[in-house]
């Protein structure tokens, strides 16, 4: 049969946007047609794509992707799965990238919530990434990730599952593997959100000497967050991933990052996540 992919990811730092690509150059040559549609940016765009799938008559597997903030996947990834129309033959691979504190509880909400939407599960990942607060840190956790060997990893993936698509009646991924946290890690981890990282992350202020409302920090916000009125102002939508920090050309922000960065390294050390890079295949 058939088989058509859809790849979704939203990629504030880049790194799940590397992933996502990996994925479509494995999948182009082994399936029907490989769609790519990275969230937060237009959602006229999404829309057509969720159209599409809705109207496919191929058989359909979705690959969505998301960075692990706070333990979870981002609110627009869950909102994208909980937006998948219904139809038969459908089937999903979630993939997080994370930035060696903790993959979380993201990759088993994912799936719960694929399932829970019709799609069968077919694969899944965790990736390490270099962690996107640790862009000024001299030796920031999962530096060099992903790196090659987790590219391979990726590939395999993609073409297991684009074989296992082939099959009459695709094998399913058992979801309780994508509980892999020990009980009184997952305890923590569920009470994590990106509300209360709002209450521990520094605040952002702007030197409104130095910025010249040149909108760069508006163009890299993945979300959609920050308008310029005309200084930045944030919504409640922002995802805390401070590449307006990182983008602006002014340096504009007033903020240090430094003091999270030992709660960061204290989170990895106490949870001590192994293996950095996993991938999932039904057996």
């Amino acid at each position: 049969m058939k088989s058509t992919a859809y790849i979704f990811y939203c990629s504030p730092a880049g790194t799940t946007r590397h992933l996502g690509e990996v994925l479509a150059r494995s999948l182009d040559r082994s399936l029907e047609r490989v769609e790519v549609c990275e969230l937060g940016r237009n959602r006229v765009r999404e829309e057509e794509v969720l159209a599409e799938i809705a109207e496919a008559v191929d058989r359909v597997v979705v690959f969505v992707g998301s960075p692990v903030y706070s333990s979870h996947a981002l609110p627009l990834v869950m909102d994208l799965i909980a937006r998948l129309p219904r139809r038969p033959e459908a089937y999903a691979v979630p993939f997080v990238t994370w930035g060696g504190a903790t993959s979380g509880l993201a990759l088993a909400e994912m799936g719960e919530a694929l399932i829970a939407s019709g799609y069968g599960l077919v694969g899944a990942a965790k990736v390490a990434a270099v962690h996107s607060l640790m862009w000024e840190a001299e030796e920031p956790l999962a530096a060099g990730h992903p790196d090659s060997e987790d590219d391979r990893m990726v590939r395999e993936l993609a073409l297991a599952v684009a074989a296992n698509l082939l099959r009459a009646q695709p094998r399913l991924l058992d979801s309780c593997v994508l509980d892999y946290q020990p009980a009184a890690a997952a305890a923590v981890m569920a009470r994590q959100n990106l509300d209360l990282a709002r209450q521990t992350l520094p605040p952002r202020k702007v030197d409104e000497d130095r910025c010249c409302s040149c909108g760069v920090c508006a163009e890299n916000c993945p979300v959609g967050a920050l308008s310029l009125e005309p200084r930045p102002v944030f919504s409640a939508s922002c995802i805390l991933c401070f590449n307006c920090v990182r983008t602006c050309p002014e340096d504009a922000f007033e903020v240090d990052l430094s003091p999270i960065h030992s709660y960061i390294r204290q989170r990895a050390r106490d949870f001590n996540e192994q293996p950095l890079t996993r991938t999932f295949l039904p057996v």
